[in-house]
């Protein structure tokens, strides 16, 4: 059985009297530090780890990469569409409203 772990009070004074300490940074440090942080007020960015099955990572990749952005910013809009859809006061209009509405939408003009 390896010891990683002090297992004894001796063992526990060896490991504490082996520790050594790094001094506490001076001013220009934390003023590095600081300068380093995002400004007052950024929104809080959280980090979410997300499973995908292969074939829809590769679709998602290719998606962004048309849309010309990062893969996460482009999971980040979809999510944000899906929670806009799925809203409490979303109004949702039959299929003939939404039919009407699109037949009066020019079509966009490419530049080539």
């Amino acid at each position: 059985m390896s010891h990683d772990v002090p297992q004894t009070p001796e063992e526990l004074a060896e490991f504490m009297t082996g520790l050594s300490f790094e001094p506490p940074h001076g001013p220009r440090d934390e003023q590095a530090l600081l300068d380093s942080l995002p400004p007052a007020g950024t929104p809080v960015m959280v980090v979410r780890s997300l499973r995908l099955p292969v074939d829809l990572d590769q679709s998602v990749a290719a998606a962004a990469k048309a849309a010309d952005l990062p893969k996460t910013a482009w999971i980040r809009q979809a999510i944000e569409m899906a929670l806009a859809v799925q809203a409490d006061d979303d109004q949702p209009i039959s299929r003939a409203e939404a039919l009407r509405a699109l037949t009066l939408l020019r079509p966009a003009r490419h530049v080539a």
